[in-house]
């Protein structure tokens, strides 16, 4: 066996130099080849990727930048919105006027409206006790048919035949459909004051002004409060007591607002500043003067709700 001298190893076999290249050489070529190749490896960042085919999705429309100058687009508001105006001034506030088309606020009594048109009670109908009979007789009021008569409620006006027709005696309320008429008042309640069942009146009250309305479905219908009573009356009296005329006024006032019909404050009219009837206005405490009764139409006749063919 072959030995070889201590302290050394196998020699190299070195090829000769010419058949190997550079690696300096090697490197450059290749850092060379990336360089060309790397937009084909990793796309530039912002560079347009291919279109989606038609197949694919629908093809979006063109858009065209604004430039920077352009004034803003207008603001489109969302369904159900109206767009604001903000150099538009704001809107009046508006206000229905009684007899008008829109809202009615019927539990408000009729506003002051101006003397009404002198043939304005021609095609009126007055239901009532002994005050709407006292009132039809001696206020001068014109043209009005009286379907008044004493100690009538609003019971009493359905049933009992008290009322002179030609074709004899009937009730309150059979009279008022022998005829059309545009306007009905109706005043009752003050022979009521001694019942002691506050609903029995709101109830029968109502009743009675369902089968008025059924009777004349084309008039207005008018609820008056009660009148006051004298401060001695309401004294000595049982049941006449001007708080308990408050108490069926709000009834009245709150029937008024449910039927959707007219509210007429009578009571304001005559009621001193106790709420009380003047002493120099009635004659037993109760009924009135004929200066009383003049009062009470003045009130009437400039608290209306004008009618499309009124004046």
């Amino acid at each position: 066996m072959k030995r070889y001298p201590s302290g050394g190893g196998r020699r190299a076999v070195r090829r000769p130099a010419a058949r190997c290249l550079p690696v300096a050489v090697v490197l450059l070529a290749l850092v060379l080849v990336l360089a060309a190749g790397r937009s084909l490896l990793f796309p530039a960042v912002g560079a347009q990727q291919p279109a989606a085919s038609p197949a694919a999705s629908p093809a979006a429309p063109s858009e065209v930048p604004a430039p920077e100058t352009a004034a803003p687009a207008p603001t489109v508001p969302a369904a159900g919105e109206s767009a604001p105006l903000e150099t538009a001034a704001p809107a009046p506030e508006v206000t229905e006027a009684p007899g008008a088309e829109g809202p009615y606020d019927y539990a408000a009594p009729v506003p002051l409206s101006g003397p009404a048109p002198e043939d304005w009670f021609s095609d009126a109908a007055f239901l009532g006790d002994s005050l709407t009979d006292g009132l039809l007789l001696y206020s001068g009021i014109q043209g009005a048919d009286n379907l008044a008569y004493k100690g009538l409620t609003v019971l009493t006006a359905c049933t009992d035949a008290v009322i002179r027709t030609d074709a004899g005696k009937v009730s309150a309320l059979e009279a008022l459909g022998q005829k059309d008429y545009g306007k009905v008042y109706i005043l009752l309640g003050v022979n009521e004051l001694g019942w002691y069942n506050d609903q029995r009146f709101y109830d029968a009250y109502a009743d009675l002004v369902d089968q008025v309305r059924e009777s004349q479905p084309d008039a207005q219908i008018y609820l008056q409060t009660l009148l006051p009573v004298t401060a001695e009356k309401s004294a000595e009296h049982e049941w006449l007591k001007n708080e308990k005329i408050a108490v069926y006024n709000d009834l009245i006032a709150q029937l008024a607002e449910e039927k959707q019909v007219y509210l007429l404050d009578t009571h304001s009219a005559l009621a001193d500043e106790e709420d009380a009837l003047p002493a120099e206005d009635s004659t037993d405490g109760v009924h009135l003067t004929r200066a009383g009764y003049k009062v009470w139409l003045a009130y009437l006749q400039e608290h209306i709700v004008p009618t499309q063919s009124a004046g």
